[in-house]
């Protein structure tokens, strides 16, 4: 079996797990954060193309129904504005960058969440040294796979994560909050009385 921590020197083992864990849930939230912003990104894009394209067509009936040649020359403004923008939207693609965050922010929450359980039976002795490499290296390179494939973050979102995780704590609930979401007969209080 595992070897006992409690009143021990830490485990490398176990000090390893806990750092990739505190990477990987950094990493998740980052992707989170740069979801949310991306998403943001693609529905302020898609709102000033609206704008654009009602500006251009709104000068051009102008245009039609007035001899004043200034109406022309805004609509033209207009529409080489609109044209600009619309190149320029291709050069990049929050909408689809926002899904590729989301599915990479996927991908590690259930990996952090792996780390959860491997750290809860590393400390309940409940494997054995080999098991633990074994489970740890496994979880690594499955973290390495998602990061090759995910789209890199700014530091912007990273910011933002850390202010999730360090000031709004987003991974800390209170037993009380934990309770909430539980039937009565699960809960920690109702739990502890129930222990011999």
């Amino acid at each position: 079996m595992g070897r006992r921590f409690f009143g021990r020197s830490p485990d490398s083992n176990f000090d390893l797990i806990r750092e990739e864990f505190g990477r990987v849930a950094y990493t998740h939230k980052t992707h989170e954060k740069a979801r949310e912003q991306c998403s943001r990104k693609a529905s302020i894009s898609q709102w000033v193309n609206v704008v654009l394209n009602a500006l251009t067509f709104g000068g051009v009936l102008t245009s039609l129904q007035s001899a004043n040649q200034a109406f022309l020359y805004v609509t033209l403004g207009f529409a080489t504005v609109t044209a600009g923008y619309t190149l320029y939207q291709l050069s990049f693609n929050p909408r689809q960058e926002a899904i590729e965050h989301r599915e990479a922010a996927k991908s590690l929450l259930k990996i952090r969440d792996s780390y959860v359980h491997l750290l809860a039976d590393v400390m309940g002795n409940a494997l054995s040294t080999s098991e633990i490499r074994r489970q740890r290296e496994q979880l690594s390179a499955q973290t390495q796979e998602v990061y090759r494939s995910a789209p890199d973050t700014s530091y912007k979102a990273y910011r933002s994560a850390q202010k999730a995780l360090k000031e709004q704590e987003d991974l800390t609930f209170s037993d009380d909050e934990i309770d909430k979401f539980l039937p009565r007969n699960l809960r920690k209080n109702v739990c502890r009385h129930n222990w011999p």
